[in-house]
């Protein structure tokens, strides 16, 4: 019990130590935080792809060659509500993933990558107490992870992949509640820490017919747990544990095209049944189910240099404090540079428009993806060596 406590501790402060936060998103990120749909620089490139990325466990259709890839993301957001406006930044690690070509044409792939991003930094409206004008300055930190193990298998000449996919979610939140008489002078100030624990099963297939591939995924949340508790004066006034927690599934599927000369179009869809979600048995009525439509175009310059576009549309599953569901659209662009004997660098900038209905966020998103390519060549052994 205590070994599994150190690894899920020393997993979340990795990337926690790691995360130098300035503020995420002016949104207060209630629930479980923005969800992370899409962990590199390929995927982000063009438009957020799901089904055919790294997110499917049956993906790359071909696989005959080891594959390392580590991205890094940097954010930022200007935010506007009611005639003023703020700025933030974020840089923090993404995604962690490898696979690996077995015998028989099995593979086997890890990922450990952000699935719930809670860093967030609000004032609430300003509320007369005691003859003071105070407010609330509420800063957040921290996110729920996910370590994963994949099994694929590649049938048909490499037509078809199948794979399945276990991963053991953790997560830490930090909440700083301060209470604000003036521009940085706090009455009180309270943290709220919550731990996370849960597991999650998923499966998909990848296949190739004609000038078509498609990828299909789905994942399913097994039930887990909230841990909670409220400091204030360095002593816990209220805690909570064992809280009961059923994160809903979710399907993608997406879809390219290749006929064109030089040119690969994608269309990706992914949608998750927040409706079902329940603390304690109890169903999250505020909730709405999220979804993120993509579409994306990928022309080559030369033989491994593409050049690739996107548009994507989302839904939160959240909403704003005046109830109305947070939406976004962006436009993403990116590449890929090549490294002679190691792999290539995969980056992407995506330019994104998220609203309620009173405040607005003008987003600039990087990502970068370092992706190690190693191909494993069967050795002969002759007479004399």
């Amino acid at each position: 019990m205590k070994i599994q406590r150190l690894i899920r501790f020393s997993l979340i402060s990795v990337f926690i130590s790691m995360s130098f936060i300035f503020g995420q998103s002016f949104f207060s990120m209630k629930g479980f935080g923005e969800e992370i749909l899409f962990t590199d620089g390929y995927a982000a490139g063009l438009g957020g792809l799901t089904s055919l990325s790294n997110e499917n466990p049956a993906f790359p259709l071909i696989l005959n060659k080891t594959e390392f890839r580590a991205t890094v993301l940097g954010n930022f957001v200007y935010g506007q509500q009611a005639g003023q406006a703020r700025m933030a930044q974020s840089i923090r690690p993404l995604t962690v993933n490898g696979k690996f070509p077995l015998p028989y044409k099995f593979s086997f792939g890890f990922r450990l990558s952000e699935l719930f991003n809670q860093n967030f930094d609000v004032y609430s409206d300003s509320i007369q107490v005691a003859n003071y004008w105070t407010r609330r300055h509420i800063i957040g930190k921290g996110g729920i992870y996910g370590l994963s193990a994949q099994v694929g298998k590649h049938l048909f000449d490499d037509k078809l992949s199948f794979g399945f996919e276990y991963t053991k979610i953790i997560g830490q939140e930090l909440e700083q509640w301060n209470f604000e008489v003036f521009q940085g002078s706090y009455l009180t100030s309270d943290t709220v820490e919550i731990l996370y624990s849960a597991h999650r099963l998923g499966a998909g297939l990848v296949t190739h017919l004609s000038y078509f591939t498609i990828g299909l995924r789905f994942e399913d949340f097994l039930p887990g747990t909230i841990d909670q508790k409220v400091i204030s004066h360095n002593s816990i006034v209220d805690s909570a544990s064992g809280i009961k927690l059923n994160l809903p599934n979710s399907i993608g599927l997406g879809l390219s095209f290749d006929k064109i000369t030089q040119t690969i179009l994608y269309a990706d869809l992914f949608y998750r049944n927040w409706s079902t979600t329940t603390l304690n048995d109890t169903v999250i009525t505020q909730y709405v189910n999220s979804m993120k439509i993509s579409l994306g175009a990928e022309y080559y310059l030369k033989e491994n240099l593409p050049l690739r576009l996107g548009i994507r549309y989302y839904q939160s599953y959240l909403a704003d404090i005046t109830g109305k569901n947070i939406t976004e659209y962006a436009f993403t662009m990116g590449s890929r540079i090549p490294i002679v004997n190691f792999g290539g660098f995969d980056y992407s900038l995506e330019l994104i428009q998220r609203q309620g209905r009173e405040l607005k966020e003008t987003i600039a998103r990087l990502n970068f993806s370092l992706a190690y390519e190693e191909a494993w060549k069967k050795r002969t052994r002759r007479w004399g060596y």
